[in-house]
Parts: C-alpha cells; sequence; structure tokens
C-alpha cells in the first residue's frame, strides 16, 4: 500500500506544479514578447481568413447565404488547415529551445547535481511549452467559432477537433525536446525538430492514405493506428472504431496513439540525459519492444485488406507460374521488408556506434553480452537489434496469419483459391526469404557503423556510415538506374540485377534473387564483423585498464604535508 501512495505521490508531484514548468512559465511570459507576439498572431488569423471567407460574398458586396451554406464547411477546413501550419510552425521550436538553451547557460549539469530525474525535467519542459502552444489554440478560437454559428460544424465537432490539434501540438513540441536533447546549439535543433517533424508527417500522411476506409467520400473511416497526421483530425469527431466487438469513440483511440508517440519521445530523451544503467534506458527499450510489437501487428492487420484487394485484382491479370499462395507470401513479404526497412532507418545508426567522445556508456565494452540487452552499453547493442528484429517479425507474421485465414482468391485461372492457416505462416519460404534480407542489411549497416567505430572511436561517425547505408546505398542506386534502365526495372535484368533490394522493388519473377542479394550482405557483414572484433576488444580492454587506474590512484592515501 505505502508503494501505491509513493508512487501516487511521485507523479502527481511531476506533472502537478512541476517546478521546471512553474519557472519556465514565468520566464516565457515576462516582459512584453509574449503580448507581442499574441497581437501579431491574430490580426495575420484575421487577415487570411478574411481573404478567405471573402469568397462568400456576393457581386453586389451583399451578404450571400447560399453561397455562404454552401462555401462554409470548405472555410470550416480552411481555418482549421491554417491553424495546423500555425502549430507546425510554433510548438516545435518551444520545444527545441528548451533544453539546448539551458545547455548554453550552463545550467543542465547544475539542474541534474540535484535530486533531479530526468523524467520530472523533461515533463516540466513539456508542460511549459504545451501551455504556451494551448495559449494559441485558445486564441483562434473565436475565428473556428464563427463556422458553428453559421452552421458549418457543431461546437461537439470543434471541441474534439481542438483537442487532437492539442495532441498534435504536445507531439511537436516532444519532437523539439528530443532534439533538443541531442544537439548542443539552437541552429541546429531547430533545423532537426522540423525535419523529424516533415518525416513524422510523410509518415503518417503515408499510413493515412493506405488506412482502411469504407463508403464513397475520403475519410469515411480511419483506423485509430493510422490517426496520427492531423489531415483527419476534422474527420473522425463522430466516427467509431470496433474494440473487442464494443464501438469506442475514434478519438479517443486516436489521444491514445498521441500520448504514446509522445511518452515514447521523452522517454527516448531521458536515455540521452540520463547516465549509464539507468533506469530511463531500460524503460525506453522495454517501451520500444511492447510499442514495435504493438504498433507491428495492428499494421500487419489493418492493411491486410490492401494487400487482399490488389491479390485480387492482381491475380486476375495474372502472375503466371505462381500460386496465390505463393503470391501472397511474396506481397506479405515484400510488406514486411517495407516495415522493417523503416524501423531499420530509426533503431540501427544509434545502435551502430561506438566512442571516447561522450558519455561514459558509450565506451566499448565488447562485442556481444546478453546481460547488458537493455542497459544501454555497447555490448548490449546487437542483442538488442537482433531482439527488436525478432519482436517485430513475430507480431507481424502473427498478424499477418490472423488476417489472411480463411481468405478466398482469385488466381490468374480464373478458379476460386482459398488461403488457410498452413498457406501463410513465418516460415513459408517466400516470406522468410524477405525477412532474412532485411535481416543482412540491418546487421551490414550495423557492423559497418562498428568497423568505422574501431578504426576512428567518434560516436557520429559510425551513425553516420549506417546512415548513409541505408539512405544512400540502398535508396540512392534504385532512382539512379530508374533514369539510366527503366526498362529491366520489371524483370531486375541488367544493371538492375545488383541492386540489393531489386526483389522489393521489381517485378514479382524478380523475387528469386532476394536470396542471392541476402547472402551476399550476410557474408559483407560477418566480414565486416572479423575485422571490426579485435580492434572492438582492443579498445574495450584499454577501457577497462583506465577505470582499473583510475580507481586504483583514487584509492592511494594522499601524503601529509
Amino acid at each position: 500500500m505505502n508503494g501505491e501512495l509513493s508512487w501516487l505521490a511521485s507523479l502527481k508531484r511531476t506533472y502537478i506544479g512541476n517546478a521546471t514548468a512553474t519557472r519556465d512559465m514565468r520566464v516565457q511570459l515576462r516582459g512584453g514578447r509574449a503580448a507581442i507576439f499574441f497581437t501579431l498572431y491574430l490580426v495575420v488569423m484575421t487577415i487570411v481568413l478574411l481573404l478567405i471567407y471573402s469568397g462568400s460574398l456576393g457581386e453586389d458586396g451583399q451578404y450571400s447565404l447560399a453561397t455562404a451554406q454552401g462555401r462554409l464547411q470548405d472555410f470550416y477546413n480552411q481555418t482549421l488547415l491554417l491553424l495546423a501550419v500555425v502549430i507546425s510552425l510554433v510548438a516545435p521550436s518551444m520545444g527545441a529551445f528548451a533544453i539546448v538553451s539551458e545547455k548554453q547557460r550552463r545550467s543542465l549539469d547544475l539542474v541534474f547535481s540535484a535530486p533531479t530525474e530526468p523524467k520530472y525535467y523533461l515533463v516540466g519542459k513539456l508542460i511549459s511549452s504545451f501551455r504556451y502552444v494551448w495559449l494559441v489554440l485558445v486564441l483562434s478560437l473565436p475565428f473556428c467559432a464563427v463556422s458553428v454559428t453559421l452552421g458549418g460544424t457543431t461546437w461537439s465537432q470543434l471541441f474534439i477537433t481542438f483537442i487532437m490539434y492539442s495532441m498534435y501540438g504536445l507531439v511537436c513540441v516532444s519532437f523539439g525536446l528530443l532534439m533538443s536533447t541531442l544537439c548542443s546549439k539552437v541552429l541546429p535543433a531547430i533545423i532537426w525538430t522540423y525535419a523529424a517533424l516533415i518525416g513524422y508527417l510523410v509518415v503518417t500522411g503515408g499510413l493515412l492514405s493506405a488506412s482502411s476506409m469504407s463508403g464513397s467520400g475520403a475519410f469515411s473511416t480511419i483506423n485509430p493506428v493510422f490517426s496520427l497526421n492531423p489531415l483527419c483530425y476534422s474527420y473522425i469527431a463522430d466516427q467509431n472504431w470496433p474494440v473487442f466487438g464494443r464501438d469506442i469513440p475514434t478519438w479517443i483511440l486516436s489521444i491514445l496513439m498521441h500520448l504514446l508517440v509522445v511518452k515514447f519521445v521523452v522517454l527516448s530523451a531521458g536515455s540521452l540525459l540520463a547516465p549509464g544503467n539507468s533506469k530511463e534506458i531500460r524503460s525506453l527499450r522495454i517501451h520500444a519492444l511492447i510499442y514495435s510489437a504493438a504498433v507491428t501487428f495492428l499494421i500487419a492487420v489493418s492493411v491486410g485488406p490492401y494487400i487482399k484487394s490488389y491479390m485480387g485484382s492482381s491475380y486476375r491479370v495474372g502472375f503466371g507460374g505462381f500460386s496465390a499462395q505463393e503470391g501472397l507470401q511474396i506481397i506479405h513479404g515484400r510488406a514486411l521488408f517495407g516495415l522493417l526497412f523503416a524501423v531499420g532507418i530509426l533503431v540501427v545508426p544509434y545502435l551502430a556506434s561506438f566512442g571516447f567522445n561522450d558519455l561514459r556508456r558509450h565506451r566499448p565494452d565488447g562485442m556481444f553480452n546478453l546481460r547488458q540487452t537493455f542497459s544501454g552499453r555497447p555490448s548490449g547493442h546487437l542483442p538488442f537489434l537482433l531482439l527488436v528484429f525478432l519482436v517485430t517479425f513475430l507480431a507481424y507474421s502473427f498478424g499477418g496469419v490472423s488476417t489472411f485465414v480463411g481468405t478466398s482468391f482469385i488466381p490468374f485461372s480464373g478458379s476460386m483459391a482459398r488461403v488457410s492457416a498452413g498457406d501463410f505462416h513465418p516460415l513459408s519460404p517466400y516470406y522468410l526469404m524477405y525477412a532474412f534480407l532485411i535481416l543482412a542489411i540491418w546487421l551490414t549497416a550495423y557492423f559497418l557503423g562498428w568497423y568505422s567505430s574501431s578504426r576512428t572511436p567518434i560516436l557520429s561517425r559510425g551513425r553516420t556510415f549506417a546512415l548513409f547505408f541505408f539512405v544512400l546505398g540502398l535508396i540512392l542506386p534504385t532512382a539512379i538506374f530508374a533514369i539510366v534502365s527503366p526498362e529491366d526495372s520489371r524483370t531486375a535484368t541488367g544493371i538492375w540485377a545488383i541492386n540489393p533490394i531489386a526483389g522489393v522493388i521489381c517485378d514479382i519473377h524478380a523475387a528469386g534473387i532476394t536470396v542471392i542479394h541476402a547472402v551476399i550482405l550476410m557474408c559483407i557483414a560477418v566480414l565486416l564483423m572479423m575485422l571490426a572484433a579485435p580492434r572492438v576488444v582492443k579498445l574495450a580492454s584499454h577501457s577497462f585498464e583506465s577505470r582499473l587506474k583510475v580507481r586504483d590512484d583514487s584509492s592511494k592515501e594522499v601524503p601529509a604535508l
């Protein structure tokens, strides 16, 4: 009982009456800069919305009710779009300034010299920055209320939409906090924050376009997993989504998704501020495994209907020589490859490095140690990477099986082919070869970063080489080959045959070369590991001897004067 009470007291102290949030809010509203900013914001919003609303006036300058009623929904959507642009500009910068300014004033070390946890400090920064964004939302409420008074929307829809935009502002601020933790100067923090936000909007926009929709209009039914993009906020106010047989309002589920994103980003920032072997790092990695499993399973279940419809239309044309079961394995394998490719860009470069130019926890202590999987030490990077791959693979496989069992497809011959649990499972050959390929890409990028760090033990060098392999080594050849030899893009012949992901992006008949590329990349990964291992062991032993020397020197008695 005492443990629960202490946990509740700690939770209350972190989120209510946070000292960091109170101090920052006083500083933000001190002076006349805040008043000037809010005034300019209201003036700009008024001018822009008056220009938009002028389209509802008649030619004689009189107010036309029929024209206004016909364009009220468009006016409401344009108002929300303008609001999204404002939040996208203001909220990230507030988060990006939060921590990097403390670093420049050299007050961050002073903060953590006191018994202050990274979570307490980051939550305070998040609250103070978000309250500033919330003031911007409140000031825009009268403009959106115009549509309510004229019949363009309802108060309930407006209230729910504003809650969703506040969640989006919270996500933007959290991205700013993460980049502010990574960077030591203001300008790089702002640039990387907006770059991360653009990537977030692109990814969520792509997921939104692939979400399950029904009916004649766009966004008629939106999956809550894919409702993280602000373009869908005004459409989910009146929608429901079945959960265990009960209809739950989609906006409630969407809020939970936004809060999960914010929690994961804040945990990432906390692990960067915390010392090695801290509970923040362990919590981050455990949450990463849980989130990756849950989100991967939901994606597999959600995109299943699109794969089924794609197979149905494609098999009517004909895949020539492939059965419905084999085609199902190939298409699902490519979907798994795309998902793990995106996860790899986020995870592998960060883990593919070590160095002596940063915190002590980044110094080499070996190649592989299962006991360090959740500690954040370099020897635990590879076990954690393999664990992420295994969890994601199993979650997607289970979701794919549950989606496709008992489904009938129309192959090119015209007869129905029914898919059972034995036709698609995690051991299907065409499915496994794509998993093997992406695993080989992960390991090649990982050991490329470790080999680079073993030559020059600088933390950023290994991450740069691993990211270079992912972005330029795999994506750039595809763009060049598409220009040089577009006629061979379907058959994967000629110059396309040397592209490591040709079996994924080319015609379905190119699936056979996937295994060849996977074997070649795996051999390269093993070679890089063999070249890096002796140097890593040497650096690890040197680091261990240095720690022993420091410990021995500190234990010596100081001679009397």
